[in-house]
C-alpha cells in the first residue's frame, strides 16, 4: 500500500485504536479484506464525484456504511486513501498497456490495447475517472513510483510501436503521438460517460455501448496507420 507518513491527532489515533480492536477481536482477515473493498470503492466514487479537497472522510465513510474509525485504521488520513485509489487503478491501467506488446501483428495488438483501455474504464468507471482528474492537475498527488511505472511503460509501447513502423507494418507516424492519441481518445469514456448517455439518449452508458465505442476507435486508428 502507498501510504504517506502522517502523524495523526489524538481523535484520530483513538479512532485507529478503537477500529484495531474491534478487527482483531474478530479475528478474520475476510473482514479486513471486505472493508478495504468497501472503503476504496466508496472513497473511489466520493473523489470522482467531488474532487480530492471538497471530499470528507465522513462522507466516505456514510457511502461504505462503515464508521469513519475504520478510515483512520486503514489509511491514517485522507490523502493516503486518495494515493491509495490511484495505486490501485495503475495495476490494470498497465496490464492494458502491456496488452499492445502481446501479438507481433500490430493489428492485433493495437486492437487488443484500445479494447483493454476501454474494458477496464467500464470496469472500473469511478477510479478511471479519479486517476483521469488526477492527470489532468498534474499528477501533484500521484507517488513518484506510480509516475515511473507509467514512464517506463509508455516508453516500451513507444519502442515498439517504432519498431513496427520501421519494419513497414505500420505506416509512417509519430509513435509518441500515436500512443498519445489512443490515450486521449479512450479516456474521453471516462471523463464524458455522462455526454455519452446524453447523445444515446439513455442513463447511463452500457455495455454495449462501450463495445461501440471500442469498435469505432479502433476503425479510427487502424485506419490511419495500417499500411494500404
Amino acid at each position: 500500500m502507498y501510504a504517506q507518513t502522517d502523524t495523526p491527532n489524538a481523535t484520530n489515533a483513538e479512532a485507529a485504536a478503537l477500529a484495531g480492536a474491534l478487527d482483531q477481536s474478530l479475528g478474520n482477515p475476510g473482514i479486513r479484506r471486505r472493508n478495504l473493498k468497501l472503503i476504496l470503492r466508496a472513497a473511489s466514487e466520493a473523489f470522482s464525484v467531488s474532487g480530492f479537497t471538497a471530499t470528507h472522510s465522513h462522507d466516505i465513510a456514510e457511502r461504505a456504511g462503515l464508521p469513519k474509525a475504520n478510515l483512520y485504521y486503514y489509511f491514517q488520513s485522507k490523502e493516503n486513501l486518495y494515493i491509495q485509489v490511484l495505486m490501485s487503478f495503475l495495476e490494470p491501467l498497465l496490464k492494458a498497456s502491456a496488452a499492445l506488446r502481446h501479438s507481433d501483428d500490430p493489428v492485433l495488438g493495437l486492437q487488443a490495447y484500445i479494447k483493454a483501455r476501454i474494458r477496464i474504464i467500464r470496469e472500473h468507471p469511478f477510479a478511471a475517472t479519479v486517476f483521469s482528474q488526477e492527470l489532468l492537475s498534474g499528477g501533484k498527488r500521484l507517488p513518484e513510483a506510480g509516475k515511473h511505472m507509467l514512464q517506463e511503460e509508455a516508453r516500451r509501447n513507444v519502442a515498439w510501436l517504432r519498431g513496427w513502423i520501421e519494419l513497414g507494418r505500420l505506416a509512417p507516424c509519430d509513435p509518441e503521438h500515436l500512443m498519445i492519441f489512443i490515450w486521449s481518445a479512450t479516456r474521453t469514456y471516462s471523463n464524458l460517460a455522462w455526454q455519452m448517455a446524453q447523445v444515446r439518449g439513455i442513463p447511463a452508458p452500457d455495455k454495449s455501448d462501450y463495445d461501440r465505442a471500442t469498435r469505432t476507435v479502433t476503425q479510427m486508428v487502424l485506419g490511419g496507420v495500417v499500411p494500404a
